[in-house]
């Protein structure tokens, strides 16, 4: 169990799981990742009921508004894949490269060389509905940027720091 201090007059160890610190830390990514769609893009999985940007001008996350939710992607749900697995279990680093991956497989089909093609080969083979026609909008509308590539790594990076050390304060072998 992660222990964490209390500051002041009550001096007490308070015991958290792993899974509880990896999903507590997941969610707020995820509450970040929808602020950079609702705030800063103005949308929010397509539609946002209540327009944010109205209430907040300009940009709140700046530069960083262009990739963070390429950081928060395999963070977040490496982290709640690893939370979801069941006690006891050494620490799952590979669903920090399992996020990883989609990740960077999703970028790499947004790629001028290969987004057309792509969405061809899922319309024929998958048909047309409405799941195939917006994943196939999302690789020919989408832009490569190798910029979203580094910040995937980082966000798996930084999310198997995170596992590393939530074990490592629970007292599991995090090797």
């Amino acid at each position: 169990m992660a222990r964490l201090r209390t500051v002041g007059f009550l001096q007490q160890d308070i015991r958290w799981p792993a899974p509880i610190v990896l999903a507590s830390c997941a969610s707020v990514a995820l509450t970040v990742g929808l602020f950079v769609y609702a705030v800063d893009r103005g949308k929010l999985l397509g539609t946002w009921p209540l327009d944010a940007t109205v209430a907040v001008s300009g940009s709140l996350f700046g530069m960083l508004g262009y990739w963070l939710p390429s950081f928060i992607h395999p963070f977040a749900f490496g982290l709640l894949t690893a939370a979801a697995r069941p006690s006891g279990l050494r620490p799952a680093y590979r669903a920090c490269v399992a996020w990883w991956a989609v990740n960077v497989a999703f970028e790499f089909g947004q790629h001028p060389l290969v987004s057309a093609r792509l969405a061809n080969i899922l319309q024929s083979s998958t048909g047309t509905g409405a799941f195939q026609q917006s994943l196939s909008d999302y690789f020919t509308r989408g832009t490569f940027d190798v910029g979203d590539l580094l910040a995937a790594t980082a966000g798996a990076a930084a999310a198997a720091g995170v596992l590393w050390l939530a074990n490592h304060l629970e007292g599991r072998d995090a090797g």
